[in-house]
């Protein structure tokens, strides 16, 4: 049975909401005020390209793992725990530079001048991975003096170790998102005039899709008779051969997540070259998260050797937040016609 764990209670949503709709209020009544002037390229659809770059903002990743064990050679065995169970948990910031396609429509014939945009984007994302629960330092089994190499190479140890004195076991689950994001985005533009320049106020709604990885790590040492290697019981005798068992669980998982959510931008007009605009953006998002966040996996293997006959499972759960949030700035190209 996994261990379960308190949700922690946040007010992250109910702020981004609030904030959206203070924001959605200010767009209409500045659009209204200040839309005097007409802009360039307002009478026709306009194509455009952007370069972005920002942050996707996960509130938390969390992450369980566990181990059981039983002996296949009593029927009347039950799965045990192997090593202590591991629950941990981690925000996850994912840098991104990407690039965005938009197309406009011209201006509304109505108060203000408003205009329909759609638009989709490719982003990069180059985020780390995550360990979201860790427990000893899970590599391979080596003995307890420093800079030890592993037990599974060595052919011959002059210092014995035993099992609870082990270096290199544990438990380790990882999270990484993927290194491609996509998205998508309707809305609608307000105008205004500001310091004798043009600018844009644009709600829209937001759809992103994108993968999360996962790995699970769970390494234990079990000795026979009580030493993982050579050891000698009386000094001065033969050493007596120890048996080691080094039991490995990795597993490797992805999931792809989408997403749908207001945003806000605040774009201005820099200037014009011939038929192209120049305009800098800077805005921000938020995502509801609609699939299943729960990323499952288990492994297992038999195992047969001086220690037994067993069966050895491990399992895996990373749970992302339900919400993802996003800020971005950016720079746009638009062809507004000759």
């Amino acid at each position: 049975m996994w261990p379960r764990r308190t949700a922690r209670a946040s007010g992250r949503q109910s702020f981004a909401i609030v904030a959206f709709s203070a924001c959605l209020l200010l767009v209409v009544q500045t659009a209204h005020a200040g839309s005097a002037s007409p802009q360039a390229g307002e009478d026709r659809w306009v194509p455009s390209l952007g370069i972005t770059a920002g942050f996707n903002f996960q509130g938390e990743h969390k992450g369980t793992g566990a181990s059981f064990t039983r002996d296949l050679n009593d029927v009347n065995s039950t799965f045990t725990a192997l090593r202590d169970p591991v629950v941990g948990d981690d925000t996850v910031v994912s840098p991104f530079v990407g690039g965005t396609f938009e197309l406009m429509s011209p201006a509304l014939p109505i108060p203000t001048r408003p205009r329909i945009f759609i638009g989709g984007e490719i982003l990069p994302t180059f985020a780390p991975g995550r360990d979201l629960g860790v427990q000893g330092d899970p590599g391979c089994v080596r003995g307890p003096e420093p800079k030890q190499p592993c037990a599974v190479d060595e052919v011959f140890r002059r210092q014995p170790f035993f099992e609870d004195a082990a270096n290199g076991t544990g438990t380790v689950i990882e999270s990484r998102v993927g290194t491609m994001t996509y998205g998508a985005h309707v809305g609608v533009s307000f105008p205004f005039e500001f310091a004798d320049r043009q600018f844009r106020i644009k709600p829209s709604v937001g759809w992103i899709n994108f993968k999360v990885s996962t790995h699970g790590l769970i390494v234990d040492a079990a000795c026979s008779p009580v030493g993982c290697t050579d050891f000698t019981l009386i000094v001065g005798s033969p050493p007596t051969i120890g048996f080691l068992r080094e039991t490995r669980l990795s597993v490797r998982d992805s999931q792809h997540f989408n997403g749908v959510g207001p945003g806000l931008d605040l774009e201005m007009d820099t200037g014009q070259y011939g038929p192209v605009g120049v305009s800098l953006f800077i805005g921000g998002r938020a995502y509801l998260i609609l699939d299943d966040r729960k990323i499952f996996s288990q492994t297992g293997l038999i195992i047969s050797d001086q220690l037994g006959n067993d069966e050895v499972r491990g399992r895996f759960e990373v749970e992302i937040d339900k919400w993802m949030y996003r800020a971005h700035v950016g720079m746009r190209f638009q062809f507004i016609g000759f």
